[in-house]
């Protein structure tokens, strides 16, 4: 009984501590992550397309370690990706890095973390079949929201 009677004299002058603050307002251009204008839409950088051919470009340097590279070429004639069709395997299942050649596709992604960690398969794992969810195509964009990001 003294518990609950305690627990609400606590409640109640929480409460009239509550009701005697004034709001503080927040500008609306301190909202969001783009810092402008909230009720406005900001139309974004017209994307330039990459027209790279396989091989002609530097592989651009990674973000910090263990990131997935990005795809320096198009890939608009590469995908989708489907079941009986990558062919990004075609080009990229090499045994060894060459001058000039495509980047082997890593010892990892033969490895089925989930059921069989360490066992490297002979094949791909069905979970990295689609090279799209990691690796995406070099564009040259420039973020659209300033990140704080370090590894």
């Amino acid at each position: 009984m003294r518990t609950t009677l305690l627990s609400s004299l606590a409640a109640a002058s929480i409460l009239a501590a509550c009701a005697t603050t004034k709001p503080v307002g927040i500008p609306a251009a301190d909202m969001g992550l783009q810092r402008g204008p909230v009720l406005e839409t900001a139309v974004p950088p017209k994307l330039v397309v990459n027209n790279t051919a396989p091989g002609d470009a530097p592989l651009p340097a990674r973000s910090w370690a263990g990131v997935a590279p990005v795809v320096p070429h198009a890939i608009a004639d590469f995908v989708p990706i489907a079941v009986k069709e990558n062919a990004c395997t075609g080009c990229h299942s090499v045994a060894a890095k060459e001058k000039g050649g495509p980047t082997p596709i890593p010892r990892s992604h033969n490895v089925d973390d989930r059921n069989e960690p360490g066992k490297v398969a002979t094949k791909l794992m069905e979970a990295r079949y689609v090279c799209v969810s990691c690796h995406v195509e070099s564009t040259g964009a420039k973020p659209l929201v300033r990140s704080d990001f370090r590894p």
